[in-house]
């Protein structure tokens, strides 16, 4: 699957996570850029969005808590989106 942005085409290599509003979905996915996009999907107008981008290589954080756990967990894009509708 991939999404694009700006006349580049970026194929999603991880999703990060997502979570459903009402009327839309959000997919915060790791691009073969190895950048973090948050994308969201509008249900009504069945229009995509592209809402934050993130570099990680700029940030100045910890990539697991203070409990060592990952914060971030893995999804199968079969299970956010059985009948791939939504990115292509």
């Amino acid at each position: 699957m991939a999404f694009i942005l700006r006349d580049s085409r970026y194929k999603v290599e991880e999703i990060i996570d997502r979570w459903y509003g009402e009327g839309s979905s959000y997919f915060k996915v790791k691009a073969d850029d190895e950048n973090i996009y948050l994308l969201k999907y509008d249900k009504r107008s069945n229009y995509w969005e592209w809402v934050f981008y993130q570099n990680p290589k700029r940030m100045n954080a910890l990539p697991y808590s203070s409990s060592g756990l990952n914060p971030f967990r893995k999804v199968g894009w079969e299970e956010m989106d059985p009948d791939n509708r939504y990115l292509s």
